[in-house]
């Protein structure tokens, strides 16, 4: 995990003296702040009685490129004596934990194409942070066709305690603006995919679908596995709408159905020893944000 992290401490290096070589702005400007909340209705683990809803939130500041945030998963449970996890009497998991900092850059080769990077340092845990530490690098490159069309492909790589891995992603995007900000726009891609609509500059709705996955690291006594893992991975789909009352402001709501979740289970050496399916949900979003 050392070498790991001296890797991407030297990636970040590069990526904010490029920021600074480009001149065009501070590296701390502009500045947002971000409120997210969200709620998935109480759903049955596959094969058993046992059942938990989730109530989470996140709290995120963007200075330039530079992001730091904090999330919570807050889990309750219902017939845990049914669990095919856990010790049948107490709660497998409370509340799970991710502190995440990072920096992306973007910029222009010439006046078609176009280039992005990122780095992002992660630490997912239920109560101790040992060995909850992980970290992503991305990058892409991209094309504009027009005012209208642009496309991007780039890979991003992923490491923690339990796996390393690597995948290709890729982006399509569309808008089609009139000058009163009326029109539709598209964004085509993997993981996230969305389509929506603008009425004027303050209003929007808009569909949109994305996976979803995380690992935490267990607490050193945990009933699931002492110092293990927990992964948890799913797929959404949710329908949005977004308000944007004053210039730096907005705001979106929605429902989501949360559905294809799986939950895998290591012990603290990274080995898997189990998996459970969960059955689909519905849930609610909510998102405040504040540009300074």
């Amino acid at each position: 995990m050392i070498k790991i992290t001296n890797i991407l401490l030297a990636f970040m290096i590069v990526c904010c003296a490029s920021s600074a070589a480009a001149g065009e702005h501070s590296l701390f400007e502009p500045v947002s702040i971000r409120a997210t909340g969200k709620y998935i209705s109480d759903a049955d683990y596959k094969d058993s009685d046992g059942s938990s809803s989730v109530i989470g939130g996140q709290a995120r500041l963007k200075a330039g490129g530079f992001s730091l945030s904090y999330e919570a998963q807050h889990y309750s449970w219902d017939n845990v004596d049914q669990l095919n996890f856990g010790n049948g009497q107490d709660d497998p998991w409370n509340t799970l934990h991710r502190l995440s900092i990072g920096y992306n850059f973007n910029g222009a080769i010439n006046k078609n194409w176009f280039y992005g990077v990122g780095i992002t340092g992660t630490s997912a845990f239920e109560e101790e942070m040992e060995d909850s530490f992980g970290g992503a690098l991305r990058g892409h490159i991209g094309y504009v066709f027009n005012d209208n069309w642009r496309a991007l492909i780039g890979v991003r790589g992923f490491a923690n305690a339990i796996r390393y891995s690597a995948m290709p992603y890729f982006g399509i995007n569309f808008t089609d603006y009139a000058e009163d900000g009326s029109g539709y726009f598209m964004n085509l891609g993997m993981p996230a995919t969305e389509v929506g609509y603008s009425f004027n500059d303050a209003n929007t709705l808009r569909a949109a679908f994305n996976f979803d996955g995380k690992t935490y690291r267990l607490k050193d006594d945990s009933t699931v596995s002492d110092a293990g893992y927990v992964e948890t991975s799913s797929m959404k789909v949710g329908v949005y709408y977004d308000y944007q009352p004053v210039k730096n402001c907005s705001i979106s709501i929605g429902p989501e159905y949360v559905f294809s979740r799986e939950t895998k289970f290591f012990d603290k050496h990274g080995n898997k020893f189990g998996a459970e399916d969960q059955e689909a949900a519905f849930g609610a979003f909510f998102n405040l944000k504040y540009k300074f």
